[in-house]
């Protein structure tokens, strides 16, 4: 069990993955995969660390309200000037925080392990990640891919679904792509007709020879 991280302590162990994550990216970036490959240690030790729990607004110092993702920090204030009960007091100011580096070690770690074939090592860091920000679109974006390379089209389909109708930060493009994957892993089920009709609403989303040539 770990103790939950609050308000600065967040930031600051989040400015303690710097120094890792930084080497890491500069060795994917070279894709040289020695120096991939001793990244990964000290990055894992940093994201076992961390509690699987997500990071949510919180009340710091009296005086605000930490928000620690896009997503939250758009919800709460939709939710403020839409007059609904956030379940923070209404004279607290909502605070964007900068983004942690917790997704970003997570996201490392899997592109990392994907790069070398462990497949299941990627989608376990992705997990982790998502577990502490779940509404990471890099995330998700890698986790889903990971999924289609294990070829489980079930729970392509299931994630596609639950990202494409529960986020409402994601863009077009990243819309595309979710609505790609569900047509792909629908048409390796058998399923040709609900596989047609995702790749053409993936096409309506953002054009791509590469999914309109599979719609054909």
């Amino acid at each position: 069990a770990f103790a939950q991280d609050t308000c600065d302590a967040h930031f600051t162990r989040s400015q303690g993955m710097t120094n890792a994550l930084t080497e890491a990216f500069a060795a994917m970036q070279a894709k040289d995969a020695a120096r991939m490959a001793k990244a990964l240690p000290p990055m894992e030790t940093l994201l076992n660390a961390v509690p699987a729990t997500e990071i949510k607004p919180e009340i710091c110092n009296g005086n605000r309200i930490n928000v620690y993702s896009r997503y939250h920090y758009a919800r709460l204030n939709f939710l403020r000037a839409s007059g609904v009960d956030t379940g923070f007091p209404k004279d607290l100011i909502i605070v964007k925080q900068p983004e942690l580096n917790h997704g970003s070690v997570a996201y490392a770690i899997g592109w990392i392990k994907y790069e070398q074939g462990d497949f299941a090592g990627a989608i376990a860091a992705f997990e982790k990640g998502l577990a502490v920000n779940p509404h990471s679109n890099e995330l998700q974006n890698e986790y889903l891919a990971t999924l289609m390379q294990l070829k489980r089209y079930a729970d392509v389909v299931a994630y596609a679904d639950r990202v494409i109708t529960s986020e409402f930060d994601i863009t077009d493009e990243t819309r595309a792509k979710f609505y790609k994957a569900r047509g792909v892993a629908l048409f390796a089920t058998g399923d040709l007709a609900a596989s047609l009709d995702a790749l053409t609403v993936s096409l309506r989303y953002q054009h791509d020879d590469d999914t309109s040539n599979i719609e054909q």
